[in-house]
């Protein structure tokens, strides 16, 4: 039994690393020297049901050298899938996802990406007693090929009352106007 245990960790050990390097292998071209892959997430960007993804790369050493005086920004790449199941880059940002060490309590702020139907919503969320968490959502245009910012929510608590102290703000373009992908910077207020 131990034998028939360890030999089925082993093949997803196996399987695991495999499927890491293929990861690797099919998105080093697009990635910088000295910088690695933080997220990858999948789905579909433009609306054309090949599958797209959302890599965020942090800078190698990031977690000892960034800092509020001198951070070290992460790179998020936009890489539409292509109908011979390669990947063309469409868009890189330095501003999408906050930096290591942002926040100088939770360090990580960045939590996930998630794709779905046109749209992505990127997460974050920090805080030690006074907990805070913002999800910035995007849309595809068509007509012009590009994304745009429709919702931006920010909400805040207290660690030790969550329930009487929330506080949530929920932007939209009503509110902000119209802001494309390429000029979003969520170091910047929106209004």
């Amino acid at each position: 039994m131990n034998k028939q245990l360890l030999l089925s960790i082993f093949g997803l050990l196996l399987l695991s690393t495999i499927y890491g390097q293929d990861q690797h292998t099919t998105f080093s071209k697009f990635i910088p020297k000295n910088y690695s892959i933080l997220n990858i997430s999948k789905g579909n960007l433009d609306l054309d049901k090949i599958e797209d993804v959302i890599i965020v790369l942090k800078k190698d050493g990031e977690d000892s050298l960034s800092s509020a005086e001198k951070p070290i920004k992460r790179k998020t790449l936009i890489l539409i899938g292509q109908a011979n199941g390669s990947y063309k880059l469409v868009a890189q940002h330095d501003n999408l996802v906050y930096y290591y060490n942002y926040d100088l309590n939770f360090k990580d702020a960045f939590v996930d990406i998630e794709i779905e139907n046109g749209s992505f919503s990127i997460s974050h969320y920090g805080g030690f007693v006074q907990r805070w968490g913002r999800s910035s959502e995007f849309k595809y245009n068509p007509k012009d090929k590009n994304w745009y910012l429709v919702k931006d929510e920010y909400s805040t608590f207290e660690a030790m009352d969550p329930e009487n102290t929330e506080k949530e703000k929920i932007l939209t373009a009503k509110e902000f106007g119209k802001i494309p992908l390429n000029k979003f910077d969520i170091y910047k207020p929106l209004n």
